[in-house]
């Protein structure tokens, strides 16, 4: 292994995929994070140097709508594999049939937001449906009031993209000083 150099140009070993094998891999991203845990934050991490190293794991940890979305198809499927194998294939024919061909950044955020939308308004639908036989009446305008939330923010969601849509492919939005391209 040869010393790297990260970005603030502290030295770090480089770990590859042909160092370790693929059975070991996840054994030295657990260790990884049990270190990075108990070490000292003032210094560069064990995690950090792997995030680093390898771009597209940032991707699969920090994406949050992917981890919302396992978590209510988990409660959902309740133990049922068929459900939790069906639906983030489901989620995904969604996601894309609403991006369309070639879709900007500001249309993808947007599509993720109506699928994990539309997953929530159907995960309380189920919760409503379960519970419908030994709910008071005050337990059932409870949750159709989370039903009725979720279906606020889901139609929202979509009318957002299809204003973003019906703008045209070179929008460009101001937040808090910021300037988003809608250009793909």
């Amino acid at each position: 292994m040869n010393p790297e150099r990260r970005p603030d140009g502290t030295e770090y070993e480089k770990t590859t995929s042909e160092d370790v094998g693929p059975v070991e891999v996840s054994a030295v991203l657990r260790d990884a994070v049990e270190q990075a845990q108990a070490a000292d934050k003032s210094r560069p991490s064990v995690v950090g140097k792997l995030m680093d190293e390898a771009p597209e794991l940032v991707e699969t940890i920090a994406d949050l709508a992917c981890n919302v979305e396992r978590s209510i198809v988990r409660e959902m499927a309740g133990g049922n594999r068929m459900i939790e194998e069906a639906m983030p294939r489901k989620l995904e024919g969604m996601r894309k049939k609403l991006a369309g061909e070639n879709p900007s950044p500001l249309e993808n955020l947007l599509v993720e937001r109506i699928v994990v939308c539309w997953l929530q308004l159907q995960y309380f639908d189920v919760l409503y449906a379960r519970s419908m036989k030994n709910s008071s009446a005050a337990q059932s305008e409870h949750h159709q009031k989370l039903i009725d939330r979720a279906h606020k923010r889901y139609l929202s969601a979509i009318k957002a993209l299809a204003q973003i849509r019906k703008m045209g492919p070179a929008v460009q939005i101001n937040i808090a000083e910021q300037q988003v391209n809608t250009a793909s």
